[in-house]
């Protein structure tokens, strides 16, 4: 993996909220922010940094877009690409954190 010479890479902390998200991604393959809220209780704020995040180093799409006007209707996201039990810590292409912008185009 790209990066500093001997630097370790960070490892997902146990039960944590971002750990739930990436399970129930994994599960569902193909999901809205409220499903990702309703199955993990995480907040939508949360959510929905966690999965801009994933988007930008190409990890999870935009499937479907929401209908304007309509209630009831969301961005419908999936998973593009599966890394495991644990969500990625640093993107597999350009080495940097998730909180980077990413130097690679994912397309």
């Amino acid at each position: 993996m790209p990066g500093i010479p001997g630097m370790v890479q960070a490892r997902p902390k146990a039960g944590s909220l971002r750990l739930k998200v990436w399970q129930s991604m994994r599960i569902m393959r193909r999901f809205s922010l409220p499903d990702l809220c309703r199955t993990t209780g995480a907040r939508r704020d949360n959510v929905r940094k966690f999965v801009k995040r994933l988007e930008a180093h190409g990890y999870v799409a935009l499937a479907t877009k929401q209908l304007r006007g309509r209630p009831g209707s969301y961005h419908i996201w999936r998973l593009v690409k599966d890394t495991g039990p644990l969500y990625p810590t640093r993107c597999g292409r350009c080495g940097r954190p998730l909180r980077q912008p990413c130097e690679v185009r994912h397309d």
